[in-house]
């Protein structure tokens, strides 16, 4: 049975100034207060990093990800560098040119500069899992799910995980709390029946 964690989710990722942006642009200028020094100044205050993660998000979404790779890779070592974005995004390249070793230092580092973001735990655990390592996928999912109870993709990720340590009681467990979330999910659904079969053949 074929199976892949949900994707990364860079649109999650907690950079606010990015929605009074798209508001200006929807709603015109007239909706939104007048910009003060300070919000000027911190919009230009944007580190290059931040820039360089900005655009790789862009290139990332349209597929392009060799070219995320030679944006950001001369400057991943540069230890002026704290954005936690711009080390998502370098992960999200990596796991999908199947640099999975790399992705993983990528997203732990992202993890580094921002601790408490479950995309990022979300996303370190998907490259856990196709790393093959599934108890150290279980352990950043269950991490990922105490923040943020709702993330459907990360509890998808966990179930498969226990799925393939054998584990189809857990597995069950969460393929159900998934497709109360998200009907749809028809992964979801064929790993809990396969779940269900193997619980079936243990009796």
């Amino acid at each position: 049975m074929k199976e892949s964690p949900p994707g990364e989710g860079p649109k999650s990722f907690p950079y606010f100034f990015l929605l009074f942006f798209f508001l200006g642009l929807v709603f015109g200028p007239g909706i939104l207060p007048p910009e003060s020094a300070a919000q000027k100044s911190e919009k230009d205050g944007l580190s290059r990093f931040d820039r360089l993660a900005e655009e790789a998000t862009a290139l990332n979404k349209r597929g392009r990800f060799e070219e995320v790779l030679s944006l950001l890779r001369p400057h991943q070592e540069d230890p002026k560098n704290d954005s936690a974005l711009f080390f998502n995004e370098l992960g999200i390249a990596y796991r999908n040119k199947d640099r999975l070793e790399e992705a993983i230092r990528a997203y732990q580092k992202a993890l580094s500069l921002d601790p408490e973001n479950p995309v990022v735990m979300k996303n370190l655990g998907d490259a856990f899992y196709l790393a093959k390592d599934y108890t150290r996928a279980v352990e950043i999912c269950q991490k990922a799910l105490k923040s943020s109870p709702r993330f459907h993709q990360a509890r998808s990720t966990l179930g498969l995980a226990y799925y393939r340590m054998g584990k189809y009681r857990e597995a069950q467990e969460e393929f159900d709390i998934v497709l109360k979330m998200n009907p749809q999910d028809e992964q979801a659904r064929n790993f809990r029946e396969a779940a269900r079969k193997k619980l079936q053949e243990k009796k």
